[in-house]
């Protein structure tokens, strides 16, 4: 019941063309119903009487009326069908909309191949469901009503016969179509694990050939697919079995009504012409019921795609505007984390009474550990996540009560593993600022040490870079990252490890594009090599979600604490085991010396 709801609800907007649609379809319906009608005053009248002149205009009757068949079926299938697709673009707009609001932690929990199942299988059953089933529905309940009529008012006593056979199809079609339901969930929810498992396959399709896992893997893929035959196996056959004990049904009631018709032709209480009129309308009544009886399939594929499609526009997105956001159109900058709480999971806090504040301008690194709460405070800062507990503030104004525009428009982001979109390379630069002029990028470009690798490009910043970057090297892909960053110019700057994954050389010409794009803003530096953060305005070292040490880098080094061992470690490990550093009086000044 629910699933119908919702099916009525994604039609209502367009419930004046699918009335439109509905009347002609039902016009056209009409205007084949006289035809047995005219077979017997053919039969009676005009052979019957040898009247060629009444035989003629009965002919042209029928010409003319399938002429305007013609014409209302043309009329009714395409606002149907029209209708239709409008119901599809509009149902996959809305739900890529609602996807977008949803939180990074349905995401992190629901498989990306499923949800592109979703998007785009279970959509399109819709539409199938609505073109094609409601349109069949529609035709063949009112042939079927006006047929009962006809055949009522041509002989009530062997219109018995109806008694037997329509409600036989009506059990037969609900029976199957209960049955074939669960089995058609079961089959969609296993097509969709195919698709997730699939992309998750040719995403990493890199380690698999590095370990030789192809015969695996295809082993693994083919069991996994197995399941998903002997269900569309079952699935085929139980529309197979509908429809041969709905042709029982009907071939019996045919043999009855001829028997009994026949009966009553002889003893002269029907003319051959009733009889013949009576049999077709009767064969016309079960073409519709066998139809019905076939849609089983399609129903229970189409209510099954709008359960599953639910699912997602019953998922409530976890990050909210309020109800009157505020604007800040130009911030300052100022940063202000109060007693900040947070965990992903109940009762497992990352972050525990976090407070710091960050004046305009300031460069500060947040380092320590794997696991202290780093990335989580970028991502809150980002709202990706909202606090449990506490408040995060920019210029004196709470996140959750900053429009989403507004903040993502202060606050931007470069991440260690920047994400390119298929495109080109201006694309990518300008997605954050869609309406900014070439000679803009190419400045970002050039500030972000990129313009001189994009011009040796095939075709310069007209170069497509593939999905995800794939024909860039890191290096590359991580300055074109800055590159977009400058041209959107937040006022606010997280680098969550911007260059960790780099080589040296790599490395040091993103950091001299990251200290251009730096300059006269607010930055939050995650780092995980501290020689890129010696220069901070403040360094805030975290353990176990909370804050151990801050200060500069000269003064932690000069503190014991986490700073230091983290700094002495990493030194060891770049000198490769060189001299170990001296302890008690000594430690402090052969550390000021690195």
């Amino acid at each position: 019941m629910k699933g119908l709801t919702r099916l009525l609800g994604f039609i209502r907007p367009y419930w004046g063309l699918c009335t439109v649609s509905a009347i002609s379809l039902l016009i056209f319906t009409a205007l084949g119903m006289p035809m047995p009608w005219f077979l017997k005053l053919i039969i009676d009248r005009a052979l019957g009487s040898s009247n060629l002149g009444l035989l003629c205009l009965l002919l042209g009757g029928i010409v003319v009326i399938y002429i305007l068949r013609e014409i209302f079926f043309y009329i009714s299938h395409y606002l149907f069908y029209y209708t239709g697709n409008r119901i599809l673009f509009g149902v996959r707009v809305k739900l890529f909309k609602h996807l977008q609001s949803l939180s990074l932690r349905f995401y992190q929990e629901y498989r990306t191949g499923k949800l592109i199942s979703n998007i785009l299988t279970d959509v399109s059953m819709l539409n199938g469901m609505i073109s094609t089933v409601v349109v069949n529905l529609v035709i063949h309940l009112f042939t079927i009503t006006c047929i009962l009529i006809a055949l009522i008012a041509m002989s009530p006593k062997l219109s018995l016969i109806c008694l037997i056979l329509v409600p036989l199809q009506v059990a037969n079609f609900t029976y199957f179509r209960r049955s074939m339901k669960k089995v058609a969930m079961n089959l969609r929810e296993r097509m969709s694990e195919v698709s997730a498992s699939l992309a998750e396959t040719i995403n990493g399709i890199k380690v698999v050939k590095s370990f030789g896992k192809e015969r695996t893997e295809s082993r693994e893929f083919a069991e996994m697919l197995r399941p998903t035959f002997d269900a569309s196996l079952s699935l085929n056959m139980k529309g197979v079995y509908t429809w041969m004990i709905a042709e029982g049904i009907n071939i019996t009631c045919i043999i009855l009504a001829l028997g009994w018709g026949g009966l009553m032709t002889v003893k002269g209480e029907m003319s051959i012409g009733d009889l013949v009129a009576y049999y077709t309308y009767l064969t016309m009544l079960t073409a519709p019921l066998n139809q019905l009886s076939g849609l089983s399939s399609a129903i229970s594929d189409g209510m099954t795609s709008i359960d599953r499609i639910g699912v997602l526009f019953d998922s409530i997105p976890e990050i909210k505007e309020s109800e009157n956001p505020r604007e800040l159109e130009y911030a300052k900058g100022k940063l202000k984390f109060t007693n900040v709480t947070f965990g992903y999971t109940p009762n497992k806090p990352v972050l525990r009474d976090f407070t710091l504040e960050v004046e305009p301008g300031l460069k500060v690194a947040l380092v320590g550990p794997s696991g202290s709460g780093k990335s989580t405070i970028a991502s809150l800062l980002m709202r990706f996540f909202d606090v449990s507990s506490g408040s995060i503030e920019i210029d004196g104004v709470d996140l959750r009560d900053m429009s989403m525009e507004s903040l993502r428009q202060n606050v931007g982001i470069v991440l260690q593993d920047s994400f390119l979109f298929s495109g080109t390379v201006e694309d990518n630069i300008k997605y954050g600022c869609e309406h900014a002029m070439h000679a803009q990028v190419v400045e970002a470009a050039k500030m972000a040490n990129a313009h001189e690798f994009i011009m040796e490009l095939p075709r310069g910043y007209h170069s497509e870079v593939g999905e995800n970057g794939v024909s860039l090297s890191g290096g590359q892909k991580q300055r074109i990252a800055i590159a977009r960053a400058i041209l959107k110019n937040p006022r606010v700057l997280v680098l969550d490890e911007a260059t960790s994954a780099l080589d040296t050389v790599s490395e040091a010409s993103v950091q001299e594009a990251l200290d251009t794009l730096m300059k006269k803003r607010t930055t939050i530096i995650i780092a995980h090599r501290l020689s890129t953060v010696r220069n901070s305005d403040m360094i805030v070292v975290l353990q176990d979600g909370v804050i151990a040490q801050k200060g500069k880098h000269a003064d932690l080094l000069l503190e014991k604490g986490v700073y230091r061992d983290l700094y002495a470690m990493q030194l060891k490990e770049s000198t490769k085991g060189s001299e170990l550093f001296a302890v008690g009086d000594n430690t402090h000044s052969s550390l000021k010396n690195f």
